[in-house]
């Protein structure tokens, strides 16, 4: 099988490559995983994301999209690694006088909230991974990463998620609009709160990820 590893920076991969790896450039994994594997390090963002991964999906059978993000809920703690089933650019939208309007909501008529048409959802998780042990989380991607509490506050109250990213919204897009499976993994590095980086544990996330990603290649066929 061919496989796509994809990550918004060098540091959140563990694969060994043996050369260098440039941003947009997709790289060999030279580690004996049964498969053939490439790394692509597409740069920080949902845009850089789309176009990187646009440019080379359709040669691959899986893309694994990796990488750390941030949990809204206490009960998913720093150091967890989950799956997320289902993601949503959280601010496409306008600012109507301080109060936030998805695109969906522009188009509905009346004040019906219609948020649900932003949600995209992996529809390969249960079909094809079944072997999946890790929580199936709703993510939510977000072009600023949250730093302020009541920012946060209303994100929460919006959207309900349970981790926040700055990428995999726009895995979800692509894949789905050019019929390529894949899935994605988070690692917890911190928590959704104003912004106090010494309580991050980046190293400690990405050493569990990168445990869970090797497992799940090993299951596969």
């Amino acid at each position: 099988m061919r496989i796509l590893i994809v990550s918004a920076t060098a540091t959140e991969s563990r694969f060994d490559t043996r050369s260098e790896i440039k941003v947009g450039t997709p790289v060999k994994v030279i580690e004996p995983l049964n498969h053939d594997i490439d790394i692509l390090v597409t740069g920080v963002g949902a845009v850089p994301t789309a176009f990187a991964l646009t440019r080379y999906v359709q040669d691959y059978d899986l893309v694994i999209n990796i990488g750390i993000g941030g949990s809204y809920k206490p009960s998913i703690q720093i150091g967890a690694v989950v799956c997320v089933r289902e993601d949503a650019f959280g601010d496409y939208g306008i600012d109507d006088k301080g109060t936030f309007k998805s695109l969906s909501e522009l188009r509905s008529r009346g004040n019906r909230l219609s948020s649900r048409e932003e949600i995209l959802v992996n529809p390969w998780i249960n079909l094809d991974f079944p072997m999946l042990k890790l929580p199936l989380v709703k993510g939510l991607t977000l072009s600023t990463a949250s730093g302020s509490k009541d920012i946060i506050e209303k994100i929460i109250q919006r959207w309900n998620a349970d981790i926040e990213t700055m990428e995999s919204a726009s895995v979800f897009y692509v894949c789905k609009q050019l019929g390529i499976r894949f899935i994605c993994y988070r690692a917890i590095s911190n928590l959704v709160e104003p912004r106090d980086k010494s309580k991050w544990e980046v190293g400690k996330a990405i050493t569990n990820l990168d445990v869970e990603v090797r497992n799940f290649i090993k299951t596969l066929p």
